[in-house]
């Protein structure tokens, strides 16, 4: 069964574009949508920030990981809750799928990829930011990636990251890259936290879809 997610909004009453914004492990929604004055000062986007649907101790959360990887039925679960939301909102504002961005990080980046690559995905975005983030699979060489193709898709983290080390992001962007994916790769100072390095490289990013532009996608 697919739960409902709660989430917060800013943005234009009658909105041209749409970012959906996933918080992962331990987040809550508000702090993201603090931030969003610092990757969307003038409010072109309709900025909706999701809460991870499991609660925890620690704050709530998507998935549990192990050592052969994440959960795949949180996963699952995770995806189409996910799928529905964004779904939802294009209906609600009347927007088609080529307005629609979807950003996430850590496990909510995770989400934002593996939504993208979903065979069962009714919902597919114009591009998507993973921030501090990876491929979430047990067998990430069994992943079909051909749903990226063409699709617009920003990597960034942080250097220093003490919790996904950076490989763990290249290697995810390269995947896509050999899917055909447009990729751009950035590492940025500092460590695993949803900070000003990493939401610089998304307000840049963001800035270039809106003026219609193809984000400069570095060699990875």
């Amino acid at each position: 069964m697919t739960n409902t997610l709660r989430s917060i909004r800013r943005g234009p009453s009658t909105p041209e574009r749409l970012l959906v914004l996933i918080p992962g492990y331990g987040d809550r929604p508000e702090p993201f949508l603090d931030r969003a004055a610092s990757f969307d000062p003038n409010e072109q986007w309709l900025v909706v920030v999701v809460e991870p649907q499991i609660p925890g101790d620690r704050g709530p959360y998507w998935y549990n990981v192990d050592e052969n990887g994440p959960d795949p039925v949180a996963l699952a679960s995770a995806l189409r809750a996910i799928d529905a939301l964004c779904a939802s909102i294009l209906t609600e504002t009347g927007l088609s799928e080529d307005a629609l961005v979807i950003a996430g990080f850590s496990q909510g980046g995770a989400l934002a990829l593996a939504h993208l690559v979903d065979p069962t995905s009714t919902v597919t975005p114009r591009a998507v930011a993973a921030l501090a983030s990876y491929l979430p699979s047990r067998d990430e060489d069994l992943i079909d990636l051909s749903r990226a193709s063409q699709r617009l898709v920003l990597f960034a983290h942080g250097k220093n990251d003490e919790l996904i080390e950076p490989i763990r992001g290249r290697s995810a962007s390269k995947a896509f890259h050999r899917a055909d994916a447009i990729v751009s790769w950035v590492e940025v100072d500092g460590g695993h936290r949803f900070d000003t390095p990493l939401i610089d490289e998304l307000a840049a990013w963001l800035t270039a879809l809106s003026l219609g532009d193809e984000p400069h996608a570095p060699p990875i």
